[in-house]
């Protein structure tokens, strides 16, 4: 009996897999952590958010993704907040195997935006505000898609290092090198 189920299972499992075919789209939405550096003394701060990206497959393994993400953090200093948007463009290289998990690698160009109080007074006797300012960005990363059926999945982790040149009031340049990390859901459409 316990042999009989066991087939069953394995069969289900494989059934289910022969019919997996990667999407030819796929719509993520889902929550993000950005470990970043501050304006004013060049220390980690943590900032929570959301992201947004849409991929597009060229075929099974290449596609191109834009990504769009919005991160803040409160009580910088004990009085400043920090707001920071990116919005990116670039390759994705995936994996697609026959089971439920979907490895990939990608890379991404584009740019940024910081704001909050953090930018908008002045950070010391004397000093005036550095105002808000646009910076280049790219990150590098990858992730874990997993499909719980043919239209949806969750993306299990997607960890990536993003740099980042955002004005920051220090002596010390103004480059920044950031660990960002998400999850969520994906929306699967189509068939490559």
């Amino acid at each position: 009996m316990f042999s009989l189920a066991l087939f069953a299972l394995g069969a289900s499992e494989r059934a289910w897999a022969q019919a997996i075919q990667p999407p030819k789209f796929d719509i993520f939405v889902g929550y993000s952590y950005l470990h970043a550096t501050t304006v004013i003394s060049g220390a980690p701060i943590n900032l929570h958010g959301a992201s947004f990206s849409a991929a597009f497959y060229l075929d099974r393994w290449f596609g191109l993704v834009a990504e769009v993400g919005g991160y803040h953090a409160g009580n910088i200093a004990q009085e400043f907040d920090l707001t920071l948007w990116n919005y990116q463009f670039g390759p994705r290289i995936r994996l697609p195997n026959q089971t439920r998990f979907t490895p990939y690698g990608q890379f991404l160009l584009g740019g940024g935006h910081a704001g909050g109080t953090v930018y908008m007074s002045s950070l010391g006797a004397g000093m005036p505000p550095i105002g808000t300012n646009n910076s280049f960005l790219f990150t590098v990363g990858g992730g874990v898609d997993s499909r719980l059926n043919h239209r949806l999945g969750i993306r299990i982790v997607q960890a990536e290092y993003l740099y980042s040149e955002f004005l920051n009031g220090s002596a010390l340049g103004h480059k920044q090198n950031n660990l960002r990390l998400s999850t969520g859901v994906v929306f699967i459409f189509g068939k490559t």
